[in-house]
């Protein structure tokens, strides 16, 4: 009898302490989260769901902030957002992250929300992407720039759609070596039709519903009213490419169009021709989104995203199998990018 009692004892106090151990993490997981939103400007979001009180900021909520310059102190901000790599929102092997263009979308959503924020600078490194993508950002930064001040810094590359994508700033700045311009479209295709014929005596066949349904394969060449159709494509996307161009370096088509042959500049060329307003790096890059917001003191701020278990467990099946499919064989894509080397 009173060994029994004395097991019951001894489980209600495991009962106990389990429950204690599970109040203070809790207890410890809110005062942490109020502790971190009392360290940042703005309003205190205080955690209502177990979600939010283990992970301390909901991603839906916004992306934490790293302090990369100027003065800690100030309340008023500066964010810089990294336009790194291919624009395209396309994912690479297993992620539960999204694509990179709706990535940087939600950080310019979070810049936009945030009254401290008062001017974004978009550190561009890139060699553009396909067209719609580059276009789908370009016109968010756009639509943001009627409430911040925008800059762009051209970092070592800002070609094509990098550069696409610079033009909806109201200034851009470059690196007097920013390799730049390359106001362009391409479309990429293969030939492998004397390859398998003449050389592995391999025949491709295809039945189709229509004539040009195959336009574009690899396995044929293609006619002339073929190219003539791709090509009608490609000068639709470059004249808005221009357009898009001259409108935001105040620029007309006319004085634009012969520097929209897809030629590279250096960041000084590109000044000389209009299509840079200054010469710098981070730093004046800095400086002068400080002048054009008309503030004198402010923190320069990046956002940041750190995956949390719940990101795993919270994420589709689908986020986790949707992997993209790599294949020897360039899809036929209008792009805003420049490629010269063979590999991509």
């Amino acid at each position: 009898m009173y060994e029994k009692k004395g097991e019951d004892m001894a489980k209600l106090t495991k009962k106990r302490i389990a429950w204690l151990i599970i109040i203070i993490i809790v207890g410890f997981a809110v005062g942490l989260n109020m502790w971190k939103g009392k360290q940042r400007t703005g309003p205190v979001h205080i955690p209502r769901t177990p979600k939010e009180i283990f992970e301390g900021e909901v991603r839906e909520k916004g992306y934490k902030q790293r302090f990369v310059a100027g003065d800690r102190d100030a309340s008023d901000k500066i964010v810089i957002v990294n336009v790194q790599g291919e624009i395209t929102n396309a994912r690479w092997g297993f992620s539960y992250r999204r694509g990179m263009v709706d990535e940087l979308i939600n950080q310019l959503k979070q810049a936009e929300k945030d009254e401290y924020v008062k001017a974004i600078i978009l550190n561009i490194n890139s060699p553009g992407g396909p067209v719609i993508d580059a276009d789908i950002l370009y016109t968010k930064i756009r639509e943001l720039g009627k409430k911040k001040i925008i800059i762009s810094l051209l970092d070592k590359m800002a070609a094509s759609g990098g550069y696409y994508v610079a033009c909806a700033a109201h200034k851009i700045v470059a690196h007097p070596l920013t390799l730049t311009g390359n106001i362009g479209v391409i479309m990429d295709f293969i030939n492998l039709q004397g390859l398998l014929e003449k050389k592995l005596g391999i025949e491709m066949g295809v039945i189709k519903s229509g004539r040009y349904k195959d336009i574009g394969s690899p396995y044929r060449s293609m006619d002339r009213n073929e190219k003539k159709m791709l090509q009608d494509l490609v000068d639709a996307a470059h004249q808005r490419f221009v357009e898009k161009v001259a409108a935001g370096r105040n620029i007309s088509v006319v004085k634009l169009a012969p520097l929209a042959d897809g030629r590279i500049f250096s960041g000084e060329q590109a000044r000389q021709v209009g299509l840079v307003d200054e010469l710098g790096t981070q730093d004046e890059a800095i400086e002068l989104a400080k002048k054009l917001s008309g503030v004198e003191r402010a923190k320069v701020v990046e956002y940041y995203f750190r995956p949390r278990l719940w990101d795993f467990l919270s994420g589709k099946i689908s986020d986790y199998l949707k992997v993209k499919e790599v294949s020897s064989i360039p899809e036929p894509t209008l792009e805003y990018i420049w490629h010269p080397s063979f590999g991509r």
